[in-house]
């Protein structure tokens, strides 16, 4: 606009000529930079490099072929000056690649056009103001250009395109300054849907898939092309199909679970009818996965029922023995009796006991801190060194390395091997009341009193560690553990034993439970407990662990 005012101003031919040439800079890349900026206000996608780079070269070209006219006449083929309206213009007699230009530029211009009609359609408020504003902008200029083409003007030679532009430009001013057009740009349905982490999936009155998001497509039984067209039933997962009962009568929202190659999964599905009840034209189905949340949640509920454990046995457990202390020490100073401090200290063990089993849940609860390639060999024999005294023997029947955290699998043997030694001596199989644990997590060693609970007579308790398909177990040849106890057992606080905490086998299995391992309890072939251990998982590389030593 401005070379061409400067060009009316001026009545010298060599002065419009260049003039001329110079506007050529501000023509030829219009119609590609109306037409970038509107495909991106449209939200419309057109990402290929190549496509731009194509385009933007007939700019580059055309700008040439006006600076290099004189030696090829292919912009225009002629000059002169034309001043029958009162005023000099210069008139350009058009070759045949200004032709093609124009076919170029008006493709985009339509194009374009094209796209702000659709968004118009489908927006409302603002945006549809900013769209109207720049539909307008586009189409006033455009219709200056065929009346100046096809030589329609009253003034042949004014160039009535540069002068619609004065028009197209208030438009788009008052599209810029009365509704943000640069500040407000609206996101297309399309691309906020396709960008969303949620599966969205539509379906049609007859419960078929209409279209479906990236993120939807993972629970697809086929591929998206062939899913087109079919029953839910044919391409979800049953779990989903499912909590799609009853859609699209109402809205719903339901939890569920489905297996996948990453483990189970929980998710929420919403479904909402698409349309009104008069006229429902399908459903949008949304699934979030809740997993985390999910897992959030039942590890506070953990937690909460750790507390009440907790203020139970602060409240109870640890109240018995101090008070027993406090009587015994009432006892010890009136009569100055050496027997009742013994008692004193017996209490104070048994509060030390309760308190370190305490400490190991609410510290360690169930996660781990350093996984490692172990040698279940090694570690069995160190919390066996660590722990047991007396006459009982143990026998390490497996040489297997697997991932694990090393210190929490030498407490879980600890506990183990603490349980089986004082509760399952090969001489006590006719009191089995008192075979349930009362262990402690830490490192005191057991006396032999403990082991010989049926007389010196007694054979020696055993407890062996074997191998399973996926796993391994514990086992003794004591006196076992009740098959009607045996389901209460894992239950913190739960014990038959007068000085139990209660909480050595719920260690055991919060242990289990960390690493990702079933445990369960049953009986040995000797009669006596058998633990097992199931989803261990074995070190890929058993060359990089520990060395295993023997017995």
């Amino acid at each position: 606009m401005g070379t061409y005012a400067l060009e009316l101003s001026v009545t010298d031919f060599s002065a419009k000529v260049l003039l001329n040439q110079l506007g050529y800079f501000g023509i030829a890349p219009l119609p590609l930079l109306w037409f970038a900026y509107v495909v991106r206000h449209a939200g419309v996608k057109l990402e290929s490099r190549v496509v731009w780079a194509a385009l933007g070269s007939v700019p580059v070209a055309v700008v040439a072929l006006v600076l290099t006219n004189p030696w090829h006449g292919l912009i225009w083929t002629d000059l002169w000056l034309n001043a029958d309206h009162g005023f000099v213009v210069l008139v350009n007699e058009h070759g045949v690649a200004f032709a093609g230009f124009m076919v170029y530029a008006y493709v985009l211009i339509l194009l374009g056009c094209g796209a702000l009609v659709q968004t118009s359609f489908r927006s409302d408020g603002v945006y549809r103001k900013q769209t109207l504003g720049l539909l307008g902008g586009g189409l006033i200029p455009a219709v200056g250009g065929l009346v100046y083409v096809t030589g329609l003007s009253p003034t042949p030679g004014l160039n009535i395109p540069v002068l619609a532009f004065s028009v197209a430009s208030g438009a788009v001013a008052w599209s810029v300054f009365r509704h943000r057009l640069f500040t407000l740009v609206p996101v297309a349905w399309e691309s906020a849907v396709e960008s969303m982490h949620d599966a969205a999936l539509v379906l049609d009155n007859d419960g078929r898939v209409i279209d479906v998001n990236p993120a939807g497509e993972q629970f697809l039984s086929l591929p998206l092309s062939d899913a087109y067209g079919q029953s839910v039933v044919r391409v979800l997962p049953a779990e989903l199909v499912d909590a799609l009962d009853g859609v699209p009568e109402s809205d719903a929202e339901v939890e569920t679970t489905v297996p996948t190659d990453d483990g189970e999964r929980a998710l929420l599905v919403e479904t909402t009818p698409l349309g009104d009840e008069s006229n429902m034209t399908g459903t949008l189905v949304l699934v979030r996965d809740v997993t985390e949340r999910v897992e959030r949640e039942q590890r506070l509920e953990r937690q909460n029922e750790r507390l009440d454990e907790f203020a139970s046995v602060v409240s109870h457990d640890l109240r018995n023995p101090l008070t027993v202390a406090r009587g015994y020490l009432e006892l010890a100073a009136e009569t100055g009796d050496e027997e009742y401090f013994e008692r004193i200290e017996e209490a104070h063990d048994r509060m030390e006991n309760i308190i370190e089993d305490l400490l190991t849940l609410a510290r360690e609860g169930e996660t781990l801190t350093d996984v490692t390639p172990v040698a279940l060999r090694t570690v069995a024999q160190e919390a066996w060194d660590g722990t047991v005294v007396g006459d009982a023997a143990l026998d390490v029947q497996v040489d297997r390395t697997i991932a694990a955290d090393r210190g929490r699998l030498r407490q879980l043997f600890e506990n183990l091997f603490r349980n089986a030694v004082e509760h399952g001596s090969t001489g006590s199989r006719d009191a089995p009341d008192d075979a349930v644990e009362h262990g402690s997590t830490g490192n005191q060693t057991t006396s032999g009193d403990a082991v010989e609970h049926g007389g010196e007579d007694d054979d020696a308790l055993t407890v062996t560690i074997g191998a399973l398909d996926d796993g391994f177990y514990v086992e003794d040849d004591g006196s076992g553990i009740p098959e009607s106890e045996r389901a209460d057992v894992f239950e913190r606080g739960y014990t038959t034993h007068e000085n139990g905490t209660g909480f050595g086998l719920p260690i055991v299995k919060t242990i289990a439970d960390a690493h990702g391992w079933s445990v369960s309890l049953g009986e040995s072939d000797a009669g006596g407990a058998r633990f097992e251990f199931t989803g261990v998982e074995s070190d890929p590389e058993p060359a990089n662990a520990e060395q295993s030593t023997s017995d």
